[in-house]
């Protein structure tokens, strides 16, 4: 006679069942969970100090994981900006250190970039931006000593970018600041030339 299997017992199928999750399991954890690598962009790092208000200078680019990397900038994202904030050599750049450039390109590199506090309340909401036309004046309402567009706005501070000649003017006094109407604000007179000593003007004309 043939021999036949005894019938396996309800708890010996139970501790099968048991076993073969348990195998599955382990094969899934194999099969599955080993880590995949990390896809990964390449951002920019500062290769020097970048000055705030001036195009962006030597950089190099390092990979990061694309995860994190969503919060840095790319070479291709550097077009048109400027740093908004002193950037060290060094530093990953991300976004919110850059502003749209209002810097053009062939600027004078000799221009000198000035901070100057802003009053709320010569300027209302929603407050200065990179572009807008700064009056500056020596009293609040007064004739402008120079209007200048914005390169940075800050909290309570914007950047402004003069030439050298008007940079010494502007450098050592405290200005107030608002923003430039769009026909434009009246400049203060031109200082009166004083005449030079030991000379008369009558007497050019006589032998």
């Amino acid at each position: 006679m043939a021999a036949t299997s005894a019938p396996m017992s309800g708890q010996a199928r139970r501790f099968t069942a048991a076993a073969l999750i348990v195998v599955v399991v382990v094969l899934s954890v194999w099969l599955f969970g080993r880590a995949e690598p990390q896809p990964t962009v390449r951002v920019v790092a500062a290769a020097e100090d970048w000055p705030a208000g001036r195009e962006p200078g030597e950089f190099v680019t390092v990979e990061m994981p694309e995860a994190s990397a969503a919060l840095f900038v790319t070479a291709d994202q550097l077009a048109d900006r400027v740093p908004a904030v002193a950037v060290p050599a060094g530093t990953v750049v991300s976004r919110p250190m850059l502003t749209d450039s209002v810097v053009p390109a062939a600027s004078d590199l000799s221009a000198t970039l000035l901070a100057v506090a802003v009053d709320p309340s010569l300027w209302p909401d929603p407050g200065p931006r990179a572009g807008d036309a700064a009056v500056l004046a020596a009293q609040p309402g007064g004739c402008a000593t120079a209007v200048l567009p914005v390169v940075v706005a800050g909290d309570g501070t914007v950047v402004v970018e003069a030439r050298p000649q008007l940079a010494a003017v502007l450098g050592p006094t405290v200005w107030w600041i608002w923003e430039s109407p769009p026909a434009g604000w009246p400049g203060c007179p031109a200082p009166a030339q004083q005449p030079h000593e030991g000379r008369s003007d009558d007497a050019d004309g006589l032998n």
